[in-house]
């Protein structure tokens, strides 16, 4: 990031590239500080001027941003002809391998959430379920492209929906990935007691739990229904079943962002099964869009579990992750006797820059360093926060950075933010 020009009214953090939100050309943008908080401001000739809320402290902002990992460019990228966002496969602008690849399976779910960014079972998101033969070839591109390292997450849709799941997944450890992770609303998990073990003797490495909170309301609003037993009872089965957990959570400012600190509270007291949680600021993806007045942001989520976790945790025990420094952040709390430090407590940045391994996916980078370096420690907790673009907030430099990509047609690999990307009316990029 560049040191920051002040002007009488703002302060000039960056220049950068982003879109129009409702024609999606590529504009100039400009991030600047207005009094404590972060915004971009930029302008499409044909639709006008946007501004759009990033962050809610200047200088945690910058500090963020000033943090600098090593860069390992993806493997075969093509050349770029239209420019980014419209050559993500990824092109030769991109700046990092991917370290984690989504696989989608199905569209299908057994839930109909007012906030699914899928939109999933919507009338025009219809396309057919790859089969055996084409997800096997997925996997053999990914396998191609990356490395047997790659976390692979099979996701949809929900992909429990589809009764060939456990093929699925043996699969791909039969391919050479040892990490393979299935992201689901735990419905499945919950009805059938036995369901998490056949997965597990498939070859799952976890499951990613969409877990909005510890309120039935939250539920009731976010998904369309109280699956709050719903969703303990899937962790109950993960834990017979001896399956690791991450809660995925979905936050949205007025519904559920007053949750984080009993998310946290509840994840420690489960640790057993539940290895970490991912905090994930609702974005907005055509279907489902954003109030402005509601739209919370990673810093946000920093601050606020701040607050929330009763002195455990500070904005600034938060370090950026694999992706760019703006795009995810985390720390892993280390047990010791029954007491919880932040890992980014016990070690100093340059510590963290030597031991950051860039082949570690987005949930284990810290993970990975306090294996390495507190060994005789008990199970911890990693706490994740991420930091989705949607056309009012992407910036071009940030996606081409991006190291969590999603498995597309064609043996290519776009990086997440790119293929959920949408105008305001809902259409993709062309």
């Amino acid at each position: 990031m560049q040191p920051a020009k002040t002007t009488a009214a703002t302060t000039l953090l960056k220049e950068t590239e982003s879109l129009c939100p409702v024609c999606l050309r590529t504009v100039p943008a400009r991030v600047v500080g207005e009094g404590r908080a972060v915004y971009q401001h930029k302008a499409c000739p044909e639709h006008g001027a946007f501004k759009t809320y990033l962050w809610p402290d200047i200088d945690h902002y910058t500090w963020m941003g000033s943090f600098q990992f090593p860069c390992i460019p993806p493997k075969q990228p093509a050349a770029p002809r239209q420019g980014c966002p419209r050559d993500c496969g990824p092109c030769t602008s991109h700046r990092r391998q991917p370290t984690l690849v989504e696989l989608e399976l199905t569209h299908r779910c057994n839930l109909r959430c007012p906030v699914c960014f899928m939109a999933a079972n919507a009338a025009r998101e219809t396309p057919p379920e790859p089969g055996l033969a084409a997800i096997e070839a997925m996997y053999r591109a990914i396998l191609a492209r990356t490395g047997p390292q790659t976390s692979i997450q099979l996701t949809g849709g929900e992909p429990t929906v589809r009764e060939d799941l456990p093929a699925i997944v043996r699969l791909g450890r039969e391919i050479g990935f040892t990490a393979i992770e299935v992201n689901t609303n735990g419905l499945a998990i919950a009805a059938d007691p036995g369901y998490a073990a056949v997965l597990a003797a498939a070859g799952i490495s976890g499951i990613y739990l969409q877990f909005d909170g510890l309120a039935p309301a939250v539920y009731e609003k976010i998904r369309g229904a109280d699956l709050l037993a719903v969703k303990r009872r899937a962790i109950e089965n993960c834990r017979a079943a001896g399956v690791q957990v991450v809660l995925a959570m979905t936050v949205i400012g007025g519904i559920n962002e007053d949750q984080l600190g009993a998310v946290l509270d509840f994840a420690l007291a489960n640790r057993d099964t539940v290895v970490g949680i991912a905090y994930q600021p609702a974005f907005g993806s055509g279907r489902f869009e954003v109030s402005p007045a509601r739209r919370l942001t990673m810093g946000d989520v920093a601050f606020l579990l701040a607050e929330q976790s009763h002195g455990l945790l500070a904005p600034y025990d938060l370090w950026p992750l694999a992706c760019a420094p703006l795009c995810d952040c985390a720390t892993y709390l280390v047990e010791d006797r029954g007491k919880f430090t932040p890992l980014t407590r016990l070690i100093s940045r340059e510590e963290y820059t030597a031991c950051y391994n860039p082949d570690s996916p987005q949930g284990s980078v810290l993970w990975d360093i306090a294996a390495e370096r507190f060994p005789q420690c008990g199970q911890g907790l990693s706490v994740i926060v991420m930091n989705f673009m949607d056309a009012l907030s992407i910036d071009l430099e940030r996606l081409r950075e991006c190291s969590m990509l999603v498995a597309g047609p064609e043996g290519r690999l776009i990086p997440f933010c790119a293929y959920q990307l949408t105008d305001s009316h809902g259409n993709k990029p062309k």
